[in-house]
């Protein structure tokens, strides 16, 4: 049969000891609380006197402060939940705080906590005797009689901690008392954020930094610091100010030299200025003088505004017909004056205003500023200047400022220049003219003339001795071309000129320039000729004649000389004598053996072959130099034909003579003859080391001379015809004026015998 279980009991603890334990219980929880609020306190009044301190010493901006409030927010948070909340919500067990007493108190020998710990168990649940608990209990109640709980507790820290937090508490009270106006900033920086500044027996101000303490120069460029401390009455000026900067990976202490000394009163300031030298890299510093301290100061690096690329955009005057174009800049630019210049230029980073000085006035530049703000834009990087019309030499300075406010280190320079319209160039000369002409001659001009943007007109300018200058316009149409061909001619005759007049003439063009000062004229060559009378013209010719069949006999015996030459090159390897023009041998000297022709590859050889490319290198020279004196005397007696026509002065049998005998068969020797000739000379040049082919260019090139000369000798009897001629001319010419002169003596003689027999037949009346 199963016995039913014992009823379970639970055997409590003694009321005394219950107390014991609720009142250490109590003093743990008053101990936390009372240490918390004095961490708490003291952490807060520490902080108001390190915010204080860090506040009036740097004045941080508002963002710092900000983040000092939240610093102190967390500090105190962090107390408030170390010391006070995690204790004061802890549940304290009636064991643990039996092992408090316990490890505190060695009178109770471990009965306080066997005591709590049997309370605890259900009788019936453990092999213990009840009566052991209540014995337990009983030396337990005899340890905690008047127990000293004040023992369990760190009294000395909580009262340290507490005199602290009291401590400072009451220098925060007694401070705001005394310094309640610094009590007040403090609130207004700290707590509402505001940006007042302290009151300092110093002032100093940075200039040229804005409120958040930035400025910026161009990369490269110096820096000037200049500080400024106030000294009006009541305001300390320092002795010495100091810099402290930051540089990159380098750090630095300088000190402001002191610049005269400033008077005491209100408005005055004390300068101190530093020069930092080619600033490269960005710059922090702080300035300190006297109890008041200026910082962090910031100097940002920045790109110096320049001109990264201009172009010219030219719109030409009207009558130079030439579309707009850009022309990009690159050193001094020439512009045809006139022109409407508008220089377009981009620049490397945004700007807001172009300063555009002209340096070539005598005097001050003439400023010009570019706005490129207007219309509420924040700047741009393209800007125009134009130029109306360049009618000068100009020289332009650009300066930039930037949105950063930094102007051009180096301002851009551009030079134009303004390019005159130049006059028409007049190629034209005379054709056909010599420096003498008759009464009844025509003066043919050939040629071009020339100009960049037409030609408006032209004309021949002539007169007489020192005569009115006369005007003729030529008889082609002009119509404003760049390139005029010329081929006109002005007729004396209507001048009326007389032997002995001196006859001037020019042909003269002028362009289509409608700028200030009217179209450019162009001049030729002046021609001054001297007028004669056809006898003395024909004389004159035939005198040239003369001259030319002189200067074409020498051509031939030059001629005749080198085709001499080329029969005297020996191709044979013979003596040197033989070498030099001597006529070769083959029969042996007396008593000696024969002549044996040298190696070929002996010295005498070597010599032997340099004689003859001498030999023929002379040859063909000497048949060049014919070739260009023949057409030289071809064009010559063409000239004198042309002299005769154009003075009106020719027959047909002369003209025949000149052209069809002379000039035309010298042109066609030079055309077919003699480049035959040199081609000749020139295969014999390149056989002289071959004995045997060389030979046959030799007497190649000999035979094509001999042909040259036969028909230059021709030529020369026409020469010698027209000679007889002329001077058959000249004979007739003398036997018509003998025979005038002889007309006019008659004639004479008749009106003195008239007059002689006259006045005897008034003597006969009388």
């Amino acid at each position: 049969m199963i016995q039913p279980p014992a009823e379970k009991t639970v055997i409590e603890l003694a009321p005394p000891i219950v107390a014991l334990l609720a009142r250490l219980r109590r003093g743990i929880r008053a101990y936390a609380w009372t240490e918390g609020i004095a961490l708490f306190v003291a952490v807060l009044a520490g902080s108001f006197w390190l915010s204080l301190a860090m506040d009036w010493c740097f004045e941080p901006p508002a963002p710092l402060r900000v983040a000092v409030l939240a610093v102190v927010a967390l500090a105190l948070a962090w107390v408030s939940y170390r010391f006070v909340l995690r204790r004061i919500f802890v549940r304290l067990a009636d064991r643990s705080l039996a092992l408090v007493l316990e490890r505190r108190f060695s009178q109770f020998q471990d009965s306080l906590v066997t005591a709590v710990e049997l309370s605890q168990t259900p009788a019936g649940t453990a092999a213990f005797d009840p009566e052991m608990l209540v014995h337990t209990q009983q030396e337990a109640l005899a340890g905690a009689a008047e127990l000293p709980l004040g023992r369990v507790f760190d009294l000395k820290l909580l009262a340290r901690r507490g005199l602290l937090a009291l401590v400072l508490l009451a220098a925060v009270i007694g401070f705001g008392l005394a310094e309640s106006t610094a009590l007040g900033i403090w609130a207004r920086r700290s707590l509402m954020l505001s940006d007042e500044m302290w009151p300092r027996k110093t002032r100093l101000v940075a200039v040229g930094f804005d409120s958040e303490g930035r400025t910026k120069i161009a990369r490269g460029a110096d820096l000037e610091l200049v500080v400024q401390a106030d000294a009006a009455p009541g305001r300390a000026v320092p002795e010495i100010v100091e810099i402290r900067y930051v540089q990159g990976s380098s750090r630095g202490r300088e000190t402001m030299g002191r610049s005269g000394n400033a008077p005491v009163e209100s408005g005055a300031y004390q300068n101190y200025i530093h020069d930092f030298k080619a600033v490269l890299t960005p710059l922090e510093f702080y300035v300190r003088g006297g109890d008041d301290r200026l910082g962090p100061l910031y100097v940002d690096v920045v790109d110096s505004p320049t001109v990264g690329q201009m172009v010219l955009h030219c719109v030409y005057p009207a009558y130079m017909k030439r579309e707009p174009r850009d022309l990009p800049v690159a050193g001094a630019m020439s512009v045809p004056r006139g022109t409407q210049v508008s220089v377009r230029a981009e620049t490397n980073k945004d700007v807001v205003q172009v300063q555009v000085d002209d340096l070539s006035e005598e005097q001050a530049p003439i400023a010009h500023k570019i706005d490129l703000t207007a219309g509420g834009s924040a700047g741009g990087r393209q800007f125009e200047y134009v130029i109306p019309s360049l009618d000068r030499d100009t020289t332009l300075r650009f300066t930039l400022l930037d949105v950063d406010g930094i102007r051009s280190r180096d301002p851009v320079r551009l030079a134009l220049a303004a390019m005159d319209d130049e006059a028409p160039q007049v190629r034209v000369q005379l054709a056909g003219i010599g420096t003498a002409i008759t009464p009844h001659a025509r003066l043919p001009m050939t040629g071009e003339i020339l100009d960049d943007y037409g030609v408006a007109k032209a004309w021949f300018e002539s007169h007489v001795d020192d005569g009115a200058p006369d005007e003729q316009p030529f008889e082609a149409k002009i119509e404003g071309q760049d390139r005029v061909p010329v081929e006109e001619a002005i007729e004396v005759e209507r001048f009326k000129l007389e032997p002995k007049h001196k006859f001037h003439v020019v042909v003269q063009a002028s362009d289509t320039c409608e700028l200030a000062g009217g179209p450019n004229v162009g001049i030729s060559q002046r021609y001054l000729l001297d007028v004669v009378t056809p006898e003395q013209l024909r004389s004159m010719l035939e005198a040239r004649e003369l001259l030319l069949r002189r200067r074409f006999e020498t051509i031939v015996q030059e001629l005749t000389e080198s085709r001499d030459a080329l029969v005297r090159i020996d191709m044979t390897a013979g003596k040197e004598g033989e070498a030099a023009g001597k006529k070769p041998t083959t029969e042996p000297a007396p008593d000696s053996s024969p002549a044996v022709p040298p190696a070929a590859d002996s010295p005498a050889a070597d010599r032997h072959l340099t004689l003859r490319r001498v030999q023929a290198e002379r040859a063909l020279q000497n048949s060049q130099r014919s070739l260009d004196e023949t057409l030289g005397l071809a064009t010559a007696f063409d000239a004198i034909r042309e002299e005769l026509v154009n003075n009106r002065v020719d027959t047909e049998e002369l003209k025949l003579r000149l052209k069809d005998g002379i000039a035309d068969p010298l042109r066609r020797i030079c055309r077919e003859m003699f480049p035959e000739l040199e081609r000749r000379l020139q295969t014999l040049q390149a056989n002289l080391a071959d004995p045997q082919a060389g030979a046959a260019a030799r007497d190649a090139a000999r035979e094509q001379a001999d042909a040259i000369l036969v028909q230059m000798n021709q030529i020369l009897d026409k020469m010698l015809e027209l000679e007889t001629f002329n001077e058959v001319l000249d004979l007739l010419r003398g036997i018509i004026d003998s025979q005038d002169q002889i007309n006019r003596e008659t004639k004479q003689k008749q009106k003195e015998k008239l007059k002689q027999l006259l006045d005897e037949d008034e003597d006969g009346v009388k």
